[in-house]
């Protein structure tokens, strides 16, 4: 516990450090901005004078000294009580002068983004309560300011020499606009607050863990090395032994060679075999103290398929004893673990490596309850052969998959946890952007309603991303539920092409529909196979540059539709495509072209199709074009 304290009060020292560092730059790029806003005050409107941004600086430049100062007299107390009120006051001081900023003449769209840093250095250092509390403060400090401004109680031209007073500012005529987008600044910042402080919590537990589970791993590192010293102690010995029997034994020849030379002959052979037989014994031995000394279950059969040997840790996982020695394991399978079920005590599960879809067919996946923890391993089979290539029998080696799928259940939870956590107020800001934008709150002028019909379609985006997510966590969990029957294909790509007309027509795209008149139903999910469509048609339209051409050809076989979407757009390099279905991944090329886009859509693409029976695949060249083609099974 005290090795955990002394690693946060260190981190937090860091922080501190860290946030006074970076105060020396944003308050050079303040000052920068008042100079700009002097040269272009012809733009602007609002023009600073020299004084206001020099008495700005002065007072940064202040207050960093007097902080590092602080600090470095915290680091010689090193009292955790002072560091924290410190590290409040820190933030403290951040909020009140990013309230000044937005007061007195700062940009409030650009000054609002400022508060992001308190809320992450409040989660960093205080976790989730910090981060929520922080958020809060920012949010009603951003929504006084716009109130205040209005009934005439601040004056925003203090700092600043303007042609307009401050009630004449269009953003302050109107207190409903203001308050709209400062509310849903507010909404960001609890969102932000929550995120930034659950993912905080979360990644310094791990941190914790990790840490424990390396000290564990030192323990056993330094009593291996113990162990490899005792050895080595052991092996001198043998060998000054060995040296005294040679001594011994150049004495006995010295004697030997005064025998007959019969007698001389038939010592020698009988020297010669005696240690042949010896080596023979000590390659054994070492060979099966090797095999004991792993911490992961092996297991040895001999070459008529009988157990001939068990490692400590196979007897204590699978509860074997040494009477099952001999006994006799089918083949069927490579000596698959479901014929063993027999002699294992323990209840397992087993997958093949069919189902695991393992380049290895042989390789097995294998789940078994162990004290209170359940374990899981990968199971390799593997032939014995000497140095002549001859069979000598088949082994069964065991590796430890348990830390691995703990990490990614970890990882899949975290997500699913995120993403539910965002999707009600992405909800709730999607509904009370909509009502002021269908006129619910009064009628809006041109700019206001562009401005707002911006942030609905990036709150859109980002509940697009917050579904991709939460399909990729179900997919993971099985929790993909599906509906099966038989559908008209025709029926969901018509659908998906409506939705797809408008865009297709912006870019003036030629779009060919090839199919047969008469489709037959088709044995699938409708709803998912929409998405499926939906994905790959979007990527063709928004990867086809305009005055392109989309082609989608539906062909009908005895047992299988097959679909092919092609486009001659920016094409996928051919280092990206070997992970052009993995999760997150986007080609370089596009990510310079649209930094929009999740990485997600082909991931839960594949998903849908492999689960329906069918097949995807896809060939492309960057800069001429791609073709993905799947198939889905006609019936059941």
């Amino acid at each position: 516990m005290n090795a955990q304290a002394n690693s946060q009060y260190d981190r937090n020292l860091q922080i501190n450090e860290w946030l006074i560092n970076a105060r020396w730059f944003y308050m050079v790029a303040i000052f920068l901005i008042g100079i700009i806003g002097n040269s272009l005050a012809s733009l602007f409107e609002v023009k600073f004078s020299f004084f206001s941004v020099g008495l700005l600086l002065l007072i940064f430049i202040y207050i960093n000294a007097y902080f590092y100062h602080a600090l470095s007299r915290i680091k010689k107390d090193g009292s955790e009580k002072k560091l924290r009120f410190f590290s409040m006051l820190q933030i403290g001081i951040e909020l009140a002068i990013f309230t000044a900023l937005m007061n007195f003449g700062g940009d409030r769209d650009i000054v609002g983004i400022f508060y992001f840093l308190p809320i992450i250095s409040a989660a960093i250092i205080f976790e989730v309560r910090g981060a929520v509390i922080t958020g809060i403060i920012s949010a009603a400090l951003v929504n006084l300011v716009v109130v205040l401004n209005y009934v005439h109680f601040l004056a925003v031209t203090i700092f600043a020499q303007s042609s307009f007073s401050a009630f004449e500012l269009s953003e302050f005529k109107y207190l409903s606009i203001s308050l709209v987008q400062t509310l849903t600044t507010s909404n960001f910042y609890l969102i932000i607050a929550l995120f930034a402080g659950y993912g905080i919590k979360f990644l310094y537990q791990r941190e914790i863990t990790l840490m424990t589970q390396t000290e564990s791993l030192v323990r056993i590192k330094e009593y291996r090395e113990n162990e490899l010293k005792q050895l080595d102690k052991t092996t001198k010995l043998l060998v000054k032994r060995d040296l005294a029997l040679t001594a011994i034994n150049k004495e006995l020849d010295k004697k030997i060679d005064e025998l007959e030379k019969s007698e001389k002959a038939m010592i020698a052979a009988f020297t010669d075999l005696k240690a042949a037989r010896k080596k023979a014994e000590e390659e054994s031995n070492k060979t099966a103290a090797i095999i004991s000394n792993f911490l992961d279950p092996i297991i040895v059969l001999d070459k008529e398929g009988c157990l001939a040997l068990i490692n400590p840790a196979a007897k204590d996982v699978f509860g074997l004893i040494d009477s099952d020695l001999g006994k006799k394991i089918l083949s069927e399978n490579n000596f698959s673990m479901d014929n063993f079920r027999a002699i294992v005590k323990k209840d397992y599960k087993l997958k093949t490596g069919r189902e695991l879809k393992s380049e290895n067919p042989g390789e097995e996946e294998l789940i078994i309850t162990y004290g209170e923890q359940e374990l899981t391993y990968k199971v390799i089979t593997a032939k014995v052969v000497d140095r002549n290539g001859q069979h000598l029998g088949t082994m069964k080696i065991f590796y430890n998959l348990t830390r691995e799928k703990m990490l990614d259940r970890m990882k899949s939870e975290f997500i699913s946890i995120a993403a539910h956590q965002l999707r009600t107020p992405l909800s709730a800001i999607k509904w009370v952007t909509k009502m002021v934008l269908d006129g619910d709150c009064g009628p809006l002028n041109e700019e206001q309603k562009k401005l707002l019909y911006r942030g609905y379609v990036s709150n859109e985006r980002i509940i697009e991303l917050v579904n991709d997510m939460l399909n990729v966590s179900r997919i993971e969990e099985g929790r993909f539920g599906y509906t099966f029957g038989q559908s008209d294909f025709r029926e969901v790509l018509d659908i998906v092409l409506d939705s797809l007309e408008n865009r297709i027509k912006e870019k003036k795209i030629k779009f060919v529909l090839d199919k047969p008149k008469k489709l037959p139903k088709v044995y699938m999910d409708k709803q998912k196979m929409a998405l499926v469509l939906q994905n790959i048609l979007e990527n063709a339209v928004k990867y086809t540059p305009e005055y392109g051409t989309i082609k989608v050809g539906v062909e009908v076989g005895r047992a299988f539709l097959q679909v092919k979407v092609t486009d001659n757009g920016v094409g996928i390099p051919q280092k990206d495509q070997e992970k052009i279905f993995s999760k997150f991944f986007r080609a370089a090329n596009v990510m310079r072209m649209q930094t929009e886009g999740s990485g997600l859509g082909l991931f839960i693409v594949k998903n849908i199709v492999n689960r329906h029976g069918g097949d995807i695949t896809f060939t492309s060249k960057e800069g001429r074009g791609t073709e993905f083609v799947f198939t889905l099974p006609l019936n059941k």
